[in-house]
């Protein structure tokens, strides 16, 4: 199994259950990232916004991390674990049977919603 997969697995693990994560080798600096990055995220009505690619930059560049393409990816990979986890947590607290599944904003939608 890869890193990615290994770091979702646990954040996902960790999430439902709790207690101290147990990393992967190789996944400490990764988990610190997270962490780092999931503290500053913006939070709506239907739970957490997306940490962003200009965030995750940002991040780098303010921290002097040499953050590169494939840790993006995981770090991407573990943010869609956490909002996943949020919505079904959310779905699961209103009573609802189904998840909450984000929109898709298109020009069109943008124009329908908001004339």
């Amino acid at each position: 199994m890869n890193l990615e997969k290994l770091l979702c697995a646990e954040l996902k693990r960790n999430l439902e259950k709790g207690g101290r994560p147990r990393l992967p080798a190789g996944g400490d600096l990764l988990w610190r990232w997270f962490l780092d990055l999931n503290a500053s995220r913006g939070w709506g009505e239907t739970g957490p916004a997306a940490i962003t690619h200009a965030e995750i930059a940002a991040y780098a560049g303010l921290m002097r991390w040499p953050i590169e393409p494939r840790h993006v990816e995981i770090l991407r990979a573990m943010d869609s674990t956490f909002t996943d986890y949020c919505r079904q947590e959310r779905a699961r607290v209103l009573g609802n049977d189904r998840t909450v599944q984000p929109i898709d904003m298109t020009a069109g939608r943008f124009d329908a919603m908001f004339g």
